[in-house]
């Protein structure tokens, strides 16, 4: 079993930068930004390079190479996707740089889109992913998948999985 971790709003905290950068503020969390502010968003070609850690990033990584560690699971993967419209040509190898800089062990995978990840599920992988629809595919192709709002949500449901 493989377990698979997104990168964006995982372990990089790509909302909060992104609403940064805008200087924007958005109510709730969307899964997608609007258009507008995505055009102005990928004008920073190096966006993806120096996206802050998420909360709780470190403790997740943590817990899921001591499942490894443990036996309980093969590998841990970043599985990561190219920006909307593909429309960012740094943002590959920024990612890729990113995940050495702060977790040198795991490797990067790329759906490519975000609509592929699930080709790369085979039965009883784990996707933990922001994006619910990425999730409920991953669950149709044979996996198991949780919806990443927070670490400690996370946990628990690791717990519950590895139990």
């Amino acid at each position: 079993m493989i377990i698979y971790l997104d990168m964006d709003d995982v372990v990089a905290d790509w909302y909060g930068a992104a609403q940064e950068f805008l200087q924007l503020k958005y109510n709730e969390r969307q899964e997608r930004i609007p258009e507008e502010d995505w055009q102005r968003l990928k004008a920073h070609s190096r966006f993806y390079r120096h996206l802050p850690l998420k909360a709780g990033a470190r403790q997740l990584v943590a817990a899921c190479e001591r499942l490894v560690s443990q036996r309980r699971a093969d590998e841990v993967r970043f599985l990561t996707a190219l920006p909307r419209n593909d429309d960012m040509p740094w943002a590959v190898n920024d990612k890729v740089y990113w995940a050495r800089d702060h977790f040198p062990t795991i490797p990067v995978f790329i759906g490519p889109y975000s609509s592929d990840k699930w080709r790369h599920c085979q039965p009883g992988d784990i996707l933990i992913d922001d994006r619910t629809d990425n999730c409920e595919q991953w669950i149709k192709a044979g996996g198991l998948a949780h919806v990443y709002r927070s670490w400690p949500e996370c946990q628990t449901w690791l717990e519950k999985v590895f139990q």
